[in-house]
């Protein structure tokens, strides 16, 4: 029969497999580092079962972040959407809100004043 200390251990032992599973998927799936980066981060998790997964983790979080350049976090305000730099690049037409099309015109097709 298996001790209660025994089984602890095994299940202490696979968390830290777990855990060392999912820091090693996203440095190797991530899209932000070297292969140099990923090589080192690996290391440091196998190396260091639960202080090297958790440190990859963190880092992982903190550069998948900074790489997306979330606006609210680097104390800017969020565009809205259809304002802002991104809105500029295709519509020049001067219209605005849903009724304006592409020609510049309303939702009537562009008609004059009645």
């Amino acid at each position: 029969m298996i001790t209660s200390s025994a089984l602890l251990s095994i299940g202490l032992v696979t968390i830290l497999i777990v855990l060392n599973l999912v820091a090693t998927g996203c440095v190797v799936l991530s899209t932000v580092y070297s292969s140099a980066k990923r090589i080192l981060q690996l290391a440091l998790v196998w190396l260091l079962p639960l202080v090297g997964a958790i440190l990859a983790l963190s880092v992982w979080a903190h550069d998948r972040k900074a790489y997306s350049r979330d606006p609210v976090r680097d104390d800017q305000e969020p565009w809205l959407p259809g304002i802002g730099p991104e809105s500029d690049r295709g519509h020049h037409d001067g219209g605005f809100g849903d009724g304006a099309g592409h020609d510049g015109g309303g939702a009537d097709g562009g008609s004059a004043g009645h």
